[in-house]
């Protein structure tokens, strides 16, 4: 049994099944799968990330778990008409997941560089949820952590798995839904505990003194978000080695990149 951490996919789907095929995952196997959020958005099929991840974690419950990251967060406002769906649609990539879910749908094009009218969100809206019925109570149902205990046959430390961060300071029981999906500099700057904390939400290369290929590393934290939502690559790491493998989103068909991080 591997375990293996990855955030941030974005869509990326090609890219994806490639990490997955060349680390030979296999839950068949009992290998373990945290997908710490950001499955959809920006890139061109996020409802097959999404619905291929709820599939299989259907099929092997305790093998595939998922978490929530910002981007799933904003797909359930917007399906409930909650929040901003400009800064959702035109900003955040969510046109792009609109459209992986009407497939052929005439209202696809109307998700195409310009800002749908109210009317033909609602229409999308409610094709979406009636194809799909099963996405807004997955969506609702996404945990915003989890906490892995300490495994001693592996050497691998508790650690706390979150899409963004925490707030410093602030026991984990009171931290905002806000910060665990949106945080940045305050988190990954300031964290002085002594718990791991592996997170995804911000791309490795805009971490500070980041150098190479593999997730960054430092203070008892652990950022692996390859960068996919801007067609670097899609990173999937095996826990506690933090061997990763990347596939780079241009070239999805060449091999990835491996290498080892020691903690």
């Amino acid at each position: 049994m591997t375990t293996y951490f990855v955030s941030d996919i974005h869509g990326q789907n090609q890219a994806f099944q490639q990490a997955l095929r060349t680390a030979s995952f296999s839950p068949e196997r009992n290998d373990q799968l945290f997908v710490l959020g950001d499955m959809i958005d920006r890139g061109p099929e996020s409802k097959e990330v999404l619905q291929g991840l709820l599939a299989m974690q259907q099929a092997f419950p305790g093998e595939i778990i998922l978490l929530k990251g910002n981007h799933e967060q904003m797909l359930e406002d917007w399906l409930l008409r909650r929040g901003n769906p400009e800064n959702y649609l035109r900003f955040n990539g969510g046109d792009a997941t609109i459209r992986s879910f009407l497939g052929n749908h005439p209202l696809r094009r109307v998700f195409i560089g310009s800002m749908p009218s109210e009317q033909a969100q609602d229409e999308a809206r409610q094709f979406i949820l009636t194809r799909y019925p099963e996405l807004l109570p997955a969506l609702a149902s996404l945990p915003l952590y989890v906490e892995l205990p300490a495994n001693p046959q592996t050497g691998a430390p508790a650690v706390l798995l979150v899409h963004a961060g925490i707030r410093p300071g602030i026991p984990l029981q009171e931290q905002s839904p806000e910060d665990l999906l949106w945080i940045r500099e305050p988190f990954y700057l300031y964290y002085g505990g002594e718990r791991p904390i592996v997170f995804g939400h911000t791309p490795v290369p805009k971490l500070p003194g980041y150098e190479g290929n593999g997730p960054w590393s430092r203070n008892h934290l652990v950022g692996i978000d390859g960068g996919a939502a801007y067609r670097r690559g899609v990173m999937l790491i095996e826990w506690p080695s933090l061997q990763s493998f990347l596939v780079p989103i241009q070239d999805v068909h060449s091999s990835p990149q491996v290498r080892l991080h020691g903690p």
